[in-house]
């Protein structure tokens, strides 16, 4: 996989992921780039903050496995997301 192709929901949560890590941590990285993009989900994933956990496990929740795969492929472990999360999306998806 030459470039990295998301579905138009999971780039709405990685939208607000970008947002939400912006406004705690004040460093922006752009989406529009695809190291931005890696970088931002590396960073996201090590972040303790609970706006920056659920925006994340939001965006890795509307992944498929070779979206998975190609992000393992470029050097991003993603953190499985949290139990409290998924029920937290199910509630207001």
């Amino acid at each position: 996989m030459t470039g990295l192709i998301f579905s138009q929901s999971a780039i709405f949560h990685l939208q607000q992921l970008s947002s939400s890590f912006f406004r705690k941590n004040g460093v922006r990285y752009r989406i529009s780039l695809e190291d931005g993009i890696l970088t931002l989900l590396q960073k996201s994933a090590a972040s303790t903050e609970t706006d920056i956990r659920k925006n994340y496990d939001a965006f890795v929740l509307e992944l498929n496995s070779r979206q998975i795969q190609a992000l393992s492929d470029k050097g991003v472990r993603l953190r499985l997301p949290t139990q409290s999360a998924v029920s937290w999306l199910q509630k207001v998806g």
